[in-house]
């Protein structure tokens, strides 16, 4: 059994009640946890690119525990929501953030 100090465990309480407020106030309490992975790595590859592809994205080690197949499921399901969009940078279809629905 892994034993924890009361402080961390109470800190991780903290955290992950705020991060439940913030996604409800941000209107993203619909959205499951896959997807809410999938938009914080889009959001972290946005940081240090604008355009990337859906390889790029199912890479990340954010989407590392689920399945292919479900990486890019996903990954369309931002797209029909409005948060990623596809676009055709230098002749090649790939992505980008969308903020405006955020």
């Amino acid at each position: 059994m892994i034993m924890v100090d009361s402080n961390v465990l109470s800190a991780m309480a903290r955290l992950r009640i705020a991060l439940k407020t913030l996604e409800a106030d941000l209107g993203m309490k619909d959205l499951s946890p896959a997807e809410l992975d999938a938009l914080a790595a889009t959001v972290q590859l946005s940081e240090s690119q604008v355009y990337f592809k859906a390889a790029d994205l199912a890479k990340h080690p954010l989407l590392d525990q689920i399945s292919r197949a479900s990486k890019y499921r996903v990954i369309h399901s931002l797209e029909e929501r409005g948060l990623l969009k596809m676009v055709t940078h230098e002749g090649r279809k790939r992505y980008i953030l969308s903020t405006e629905d955020l």
